[in-house]
């Protein structure tokens, strides 16, 4: 799709997810897996997990020039506008 808005992209569905902290070489970035693999290496009855960042990425082929809308991290919509980020729960 060329100059034009795509429709919400489901990452918890698709997409490649990956762990940062060496925490298991099947989720390094190398490797990457899927959010259910993700979940399962987090989940070992130790601290909870956080998201300290967040990045979108679309591949090496080609220049991406574009806006990411409607980012949600758990109950939480980040709305990117000119003026800034408004934040509000899901719905």
């Amino acid at each position: 799709m060329t100059n034009r808005w795509s429709d919400f992209i489901d990452a918890t569905s698709t997409g490649c997810w990956y762990l940062t902290g060496n925490e298991v070489a099947a989720c390094a970035q190398a490797a990457g897996c899927s959010l259910e693999d993700v979940q399962e290496v987090l989940d070992d009855g130790g601290p909870g997990a956080a998201v300290l960042t967040a990045a979108v990425g679309k591949g090496h082929d080609r220049t991406w020039t574009g806006a990411v809308d409607g980012l949600r991290v758990r109950q939480d919509v980040h709305d990117f506008e000119p003026g800034g980020v408004r934040t509000f729960r899901a719905r």
